[in-house]
């Protein structure tokens, strides 16, 4: 059986990550300021400083929120050099192109009810993940599935709470596992990995 792996949605701070399992992975939202990057969801708040939060990491793939535009290089100055899994989210698409264009893989495209298959095809062997959303339904079927994995991508999958819609975790879980959906991936609050686990056999907890 293909194990999944965890990632914990908005792990913050730094005494937030002392909770997390090491086996767990990481979401994480980046900002910057003239003092550097931060870690902080919403604008014009200070958070933990990414180098002194980077200094704690021992963790699985961390997933880079970016909340600034044009930092991505700024960030992968600060990751250079570590033994680091990650990819970025939310990168606007000509910052995509051009990291791609350079190789940087480490990226995730998006797949929703709202966004379909042809960047993903236009965009296959450029870039490794896709983030898939579940705006108001499950929006991947096996079909669409075989098809992303064919191309190449990683499959992240978004759990429903994070869309304010936590009742549908088993219902989605269950669909999943019925029709042969394992993703490589699934990034939900941390309180919600038992749930999950009841359905998925996830990368051991150390």
């Amino acid at each position: 059986m293909r194990t999944v792996e965890f990632i914990a949605h908005r792990i913050n701070s730094a005494s937030e990550l002392k909770g997390v399992d090491d086996s767990f992975g990481v979401e994480v939202d980046l900002r910057d300021s003239n003092e550097g990057l931060h870690i902080a969801h919403d604008p014009f708040s200070e958070g933990d400083s990414f180098e002194e939060y980077l200094k704690n990491y021992t963790h699985g793939t961390m997933i880079i929120n970016v909340k600034s535009e044009r930092i991505e290089h700024r960030i992968l100055d600060s990751i250079k050099g570590k033994k680091l899994k990650y990819f970025f989210l939310d990168s606007t698409f000509p910052m995509i192109k051009l990291l791609s264009a350079h190789g940087e893989k480490n990226i995730a495209l998006r797949f929703s009810e709202f966004e379909g298959l042809d960047t993903l095809v236009s965009m296959a062997g450029k870039v490794d993940w896709v983030w898939v959303d579940c705006f108001t339904k499950f929006p991947m079927d096996k079909q669409a599935y075989d098809k992303i994995h064919e191309l190449g991508y990683k499959i992240c999958i978004v759990s429903p709470e994070l869309q304010n819609q936590d009742e549908k975790i088993e219902l989605y879980a269950k669909y999943m596992k019925d029709n042969n959906i394992t993703p490589d991936a699934i990034c939900s609050k941390l309180k919600n990995f038992e749930r999950w686990s009841s359905y998925f056999q996830f990368v051991d907890k150390k």
